[in-house]
């Protein structure tokens, strides 16, 4: 598209997409429309594209879409109409799961936009502030996470709760419109009380460790939890252990219709991407006297304070073992890895990359363990590590096929996570319902819980 057409507005795009399509110029006028819609959802906008998508060969596309802007705006006739022609109308009780997902996407995203959070920036997590998204692109954000929901046919058919699948919808919606629009999970009154209460009532050390470059919420401080009756004592920023101890990261939070979606008595977990020891030392206390939970983190800086935190729960550092070698798809590979003190420490192939401060590290894997009998056995996995968790998956493959843990993966790192980890674990021959959780008031900490069918 020229210069020029990228600065029309939608009304003068709108106008030439027709005029390109009554002259038989249908790629173009296909191309003008989206722009269009980038710019401003119209529900004209929708309908015609859908008439021109038809006009191009794709009516699956055509029908998809005048499906999802039927339920999205009920009061625009000619999508209905233009639906009969498609030969769609009689399938409105049985439409398709993509057709279902859009329709209930755009519908999530209608009502977000009639809805404004005054109260929904987290000024705990961004004490800084928070730059809203710019309206001009909500058109492309949204297409970009229709393209996910395209892909999430194994998450979609596999979520375990409505709940999840609600969540699901806000999440996508929450990354094209922002929080002033969407809200996820934890009520921002409720989840600010919990956290300014847990500094204030469980705080026992303040200030032990900066984080260099953050500001003050973001230094460590100890935390005695034992009077929320969990028997642990922790250093670390305030809102990642009030996101691991109080708001059950990696535990699904409704343990009454979902008991397996968390670490059991006698489990042998796996704390993949263990940064500070926190998650490790809480996982400790769940799997009990009867269990023991095998702790990866490579980052040298991470790790003494990670060694710290073992020192201050004694009766619970046995039943942790520490491994620094970071996980992949296979063991024996020469890397760099990360030594800061940051929950965002990540490995780098290819030789050290410049201005980062780096250590030479070789990697393992999960199948590796298990095959050297390091790994007697796996029950649960937890995995949060900075993306790489498709490829420490596939590291553990085998595992997986054999042993069938129960899972908590890490699905923020990459945009398209929610579709590609489920997909991975159903290309092995597994099936898994899935469960999805926020523990923040934004969309970092979401966590996609996978328990093995029967």
């Amino acid at each position: 598209m020229e210069a020029d057409e990228c600065r029309m507005s939608a009304t003068d795009l709108h106008a030439r997409a027709v005029a390109s399509f009554e002259a038989g110029a249908v790629p173009e006028a296909v191309d003008l429309l989206r722009a269009a819609i980038a710019d401003r959802l119209d529900p004209e906008l929708i309908n015609d594209l859908a008439v021109m998508l038809d006009g191009s060969g794709r009516r699956a596309d055509a029908r998809a879409l005048l499906e999802a802007l039927v339920t999205l705006a009920p009061q625009f006739p000619d999508a209905a109409e233009n639906l009969a022609a498609l030969g769609g109308a009689e399938r409105a009780d049985a439409a398709p799961p993509d057709g279902e997902r859009r329709s209930r996407f755009l519908q999530t995203v209608a009502d977000a936009q009639r809805t404004h959070l005054a109260d929904n920036v987290d000024f705990l997590f961004e004490p800084w502030g928070r730059t809203l998204p710019d309206r001009a692109g909500e058109g492309e954000r949204l297409a970009a996470q229709i393209a996910v929901l395209d892909r999430c046919d194994v998450l979609w058919a596999g979520l375990g709760d409505e709940e999840s699948r609600d969540l699901l919808l806000r999440l996508l919606a929450y990354r094209a419109l922002g929080p002033a629009h969407v809200r996820l999970q934890l009520d921002p009154g409720e989840y600010r009380r919990s956290v300014i209460g847990m500094t204030a009532e469980l705080i026992r050390s303040a200030g032990v460790a900066g984080m260099p470059g953050m500001p003050y919420e973001w230094a460590h401080h100890v935390f005695d939890f034992t009077p929320v009756g969990v028997p642990v004592c922790l250093a670390g920023p305030p809102l990642p252990l009030a996101s691991t101890i109080v708001f059950s990261q990696y535990a699904y939070r409704d343990a009454v219709n979902v008991p397996a979606a968390r670490p059991r008595p006698g489990d042998v977990a796996l704390d993949v991407g263990g940064c500070w020891g926190e998650t490790a030392v809480w996982m400790a206390h769940h799997v009990g006297a009867s269990g023991h939970v095998h702790c990866f983190e490579p980052s040298p800086r991470n790790l003494q304070l990670l060694t710290a935190n073992l020192d201050r729960n004694p009766a619970l550092a046995p039943r942790i073992s520490v491994h620094a070698a970071p996980l992949a798809a296979e063991p024996g590979r020469h890397v760099w890895m990360d030594d800061i003190t940051a929950a965002g420490a990540t490995t780098h192939e290819g030789g050290a990359p410049e201005g980062r401060t780096t250590v030479p590290a070789i990697t393992d894997s999960v199948d590796a363990l298990v095959a050297r009998g390091e790994l007697d056995r796996v029950d649960f996995i937890k995995m949060d590590v900075e993306g790489a968790e498709p490829e420490v998956l596939r590291g553990a493959a085998h595992t997986l096929r054999t042993q069938r843990p129960r899972l908590a993966l890490a699905a923020y790192h990459r945009p398209d996570d929610l579709a590609v980890l489920p997909a991975f674990v159903a290309s092995l021959g597994l099936d898994y319902r899935w469960y999805l959780q926020c523990s923040t008031m934004t969309d970092i900490d979401s966590i996609l819980f996978g328990v093995p069918v029967g």
